[in-house]
């Protein structure tokens, strides 16, 4: 039997999460395999997804609602502010941070994009929520080009590295349609003062160029969630090992890398197989962090990457700071947290 688009989803839906799919999910991820998308990454994103990590290692998540009602408490009134650089909606994943935009957590959300059609997009889509979304390019502050692609949601600050992606299922298509001379702003010229707790990072490239220009914003920054590439899918970009050194540098620890998405080699016999790593999401928390970015840590680490152990010790750790015992709530959650 040959299945369409929406059945191959809700099969994947009843394997992985052993239920049937929710309508939004089911119409995303349809849509993505009908332009073309690559039929792995619906398996890979349900395999990553909270809820999937959550049944295979027993986390009960609702049981970790009195956990985030305590730590939300701790933040003592003040708004978690995360950072979206790239900041337009996909329509095959959801934003990252989601968890953290609950409506039992203050919290609001700066927004960068310089598409603005996909600005207006996401405002209309968002309207009335703590959202503040500006049409920039972040970067070094220099005039650069923007590569609009026929996938805007590949466009970047570098061009595509065409003889290479030629050698990749679907990578193979992507191409060019205009080139845009524009003004890029760095982040430590237009981001507020105060705490960034998340920043997210999805530039296509330019994510070293991006940090290079924030580096008095990344001594007041907590978590970073930063798309990463291992081959160089955009002709001159960084890859991964010079953003990890550089992060490292500047008092970050790499805590995961996520979504890794593999492509399968364009080959006569016209088969199919994730066979080259070739991005993913890396995840980064500070090192020396004080008691609120503790929190704000902890925090992101139990509702966004559902990972009890990682917060219980930076609750732990914010402990021996403050001598509260907030690190004692995981015990109160046991065995199931």
């Amino acid at each position: 039997m040959i299945m369409d688009e929406q059945d191959y989803v809700t099969a994947l839906y009843r394997t992985v999460l052993n239920r049937e799919p929710d309508p939004d999910g089911l119409r995303d991820w349809t849509a993505l395999l009908r332009k073309g998308g690559d039929p792995t990454a619906v398996l890979a994103g349900l395999l990553d997804s909270a809820e999937c990590r959550a049944k295979a290692d027993g986390t009960n998540v609702e049981d970790s609602n009195v956990l985030v009602s305590a730590v939300a408490a701790e933040l003592a009134g003040r708004s978690l502010t995360v950072v979206d650089v790239g900041a337009q909606n996909l329509s095959y994943e959801g934003h990252i941070y989601q968890p953290l935009c609950t409506p039992g957590i203050a919290h609001r959300v700066i927004g960068f994009e310089p598409l603005l059609d996909r600005v207006c997009e996401r405002e209309t889509s968002e309207r009335g929520s703590n959202v503040e979304l500006l049409p920039y390019a972040v970067g070094d502050g220099n005039r650069q080009v923007l590569y609009i692609n026929n996938e805007d949601a590949t466009s970047s600050l570098f061009p595509l590295n065409v003889d290479f992606n030629a050698q990749f299922e679907h990578l193979f298509g992507l191409r060019t349609l205009k080139q845009v001379p524009i003004e890029t702003k760095r982040l430590d010229d237009v981001l507020p003062p105060g705490p960034v707790d998340f920043l997210k990072l999805d530039v296509q490239g330019a994510e070293l160029m991006v940090l290079q220009g924030a580096e008095q914003t990344l001594r007041r920054t907590a978590v970073i969630h930063c798309e990463v590439e291992f081959a160089p899918i955009y002709t001159g970009q960084p890859l991964y090992c010079e953003i990890q050194s550089f992060l490292a540098s500047h008092g970050f620890c790499l805590i995961d890398i996520l979504i890794s998405h593999r492509y399968s080699y364009v080959v006569p016999s016209g088969r199919s197989a994730g066979d080259r790593l070739l991005w993913g999401d890396a995840v980064f928390f500070r090192e020396e962090a004080d008691a609120a970015m503790l929190l704000a840590q902890a925090l992101a680490g139990l509702l966004v990457y559902n990972k009890p152990t990682l917060s219980e010790h930076l609750l732990a750790r914010r402990d021996a700071m403050t001598g509260e015992t907030l690190a004692g709530l995981f015990h109160e959650a046991s065995p199931k947290i």
